[in-house]
């Protein structure tokens, strides 16, 4: 007779070990998947450290706050190291100086990319017979807020470096840190911004559109407006990616017809931005737009030869908006509206424009008209009253903020005017007193007044002003 034996086997035992098997399982597959990251990791960062730059950075003087792309990285003297390659802002900020700023180039490679800032005073020491007055702040307040508004009507609201008005606005804020005007003028470069992506991307310029956003972030990192749009193009030109083989026939068909950079929307310059934006670093978009800018450049400078200076600095102007890497474009822009200013002056020797004098001891005003020649000022009232004449040697200083005229004599006393056309007489008055005879065409460039000559990150100045705040002192 055979016996059976039944087992009876608890099915939790059976579970228990699938399970055990299972997350040996899992926990096998993780630790391979994570060392294949690390090791992903580690080929890439050997096989290309080139993606990646370093820049170095030191100021005039040391100490100055660094920022590079609207984030605080050090205080110079500073290396900035593992910088993407491409463009970059840097800013160099340090108590009592003007703000600096530049647009800087990282090429890839491991060799350092040397930047220098040489910080210009805000205020420059005030003559014995003017320091017991505190104006000067304020003054150079309104000179730059009034820098900011001719910058933003130009459209040059964050570039070129040093002479755009998000620029001006920030130098006043480091002067006056609630100057209510400078943070308005902020918001409306914000907006200004804003719009322009919003119409670029709308009409499928997905280049500019990605450039203006990333101009928005590094300018106003806060916006988060910025962040999401950026996500949103990259997004679109992954989806067109194949699309930068057909922006580069057209550039190059642009280019070989002369439409460098007009019109707007069917040149070469706009094509390879297309060209540049699918394809980062793409070696014939960049030669290509290397090109366009040196045709550009010497178009600009047959139109200097012609006498046309108009003209020739609209086209450095806008140059120096499309390629803010060049920072010789910005300063030769200055070089011609300076040039330009002298060639006007010398063309009349003397000017008379409507002026206020403004009489102290007795609280009141006197109209009338002041004349600027190269022997001094002369103004003149109404029948003869209240007249008055300065001597060109008798003059110590001049000062003009706006519409308000302070001239100071060498004996300390000053006389004020008021005037919207005094700034067109100083201009005039300050090129006839440096070179009262005629000037060959030959040397008309070395007559030429420039303040800045050997130093490029400081502010250009307009035609009429200088950088020391509107304020003119001559050795005696």
């Amino acid at each position: 007779m055979t016996t059976t034996y039944l087992v009876h086997r608890q099915p939790g035992f059976a579970l228990t070990r699938r399970g055990k098997v299972v997350r040996w399982i899992a926990v096998t597959l993780g630790f391979c998947l994570v060392a294949a990251l690390v090791s992903a990791g580690i080929l890439l960062y050997v096989r290309y450290p080139s993606a990646l730059g370093t820049l170095d950075v030191v100021t005039t003087p040391p100490g100055a706050e660094v920022w590079l792309d609207g984030r605080r990285v050090g205080t110079s003297p500073c290396t900035i190291e593992r910088v993407g390659s491409g463009f970059h802002t840097l800013r160099a900020v340090h108590e009592g100086f003007l703000l600096a700023e530049r647009e800087v180039l990282v090429e890839p490679g491991e060799q350092p990319e040397a930047v220098s800032f040489v910080l210009q005073p805000i205020k420059a020491e005030p003559p014995p017979a003017a320091r017991a007055s505190d104006s000067a702040p304020t003054e150079r307040i309104a000179e730059f807020m009034q820098r900011a508004e001719e910058a933003f009507q130009r459209g040059d609201w964050v570039t070129p470096a040093n002479d755009n008005a998000l620029y001006y606005a920030d130098v006043v804020l480091l002067i006056q840190p609630d100057n209510e005007p400078a943070r308005a003028m902020r918001t409306r470069v914000q907006n200004a911004l804003v719009r322009q992506a919003e119409l670029a991307a709308g009409r499928g310029d997905l280049a500019t559109a990605q450039s203006t956003y990333n101009l928005l972030l590094n300018r106003f990192p806060s916006d988060e407006r910025s962040q999401s749009s950026i996500t949103r193009i990259a997004d679109l030109i992954d989806a067109n990616r194949g699309q930068a083989a057909h922006f580069l026939a057209l550039a190059e068909a642009a280019f070989a017809a002369g439409r460098y950079l007009d019109p707007p929307h069917n040149n070469a310059y706009f094509y390879l931005s297309q060209v540049l934006a699918h394809e980062r670093g793409h070696p014939q978009a960049q030669a290509l737009r290397a090109e366009i800018r040196q045709r550009v450049q010497a178009q600009a400078e047959a139109r200097v030869e012609e006498g046309a200076l108009e003209q020739a600095i609209g086209e450095y102007r806008r140059l120096a908006r499309l390629f803010p890497e060049d920072r010789t474009l910005l300063y030769r822009a200055g070089q011609l509206e300076r040039q330009r200013t002298a060639d006007r002056s010398r063309a009349v020797s003397a000017v008379s424009v409507p002026a206020v004098r403004q009489m102290p001891g007795h609280h009141s005003e006197t109209t009338g008209t002041l004349r600027f020649s190269a022997t001094g000022l002369v103004f003149a009232a109404p029948r003869g009253t209240e007249s008055l004449s300065l001597a060109t040697e008798d003059i110590a200083e001049l000062r003009l903020v706006r519409h308000e005229l302070c001239v100071t004599t060498t004996k300390g006393v000053r006389y004020r005017f008021t005037g919207r056309d005094l700034k067109h007489g100083v201009a005039l008055w300050q090129v006839l007193r440096r070179s009262p005879s005629p000037i060959s065409p030959a040397s008309r460039r070395e007559a030429s007044p420039t303040h800045s000559t050997n130093n490029p990150n400081e502010p250009l100045s307009r035609p009429t002003s200088t950088p020391d705040g509107q304020t003119h002192r001559f050795p005696q």
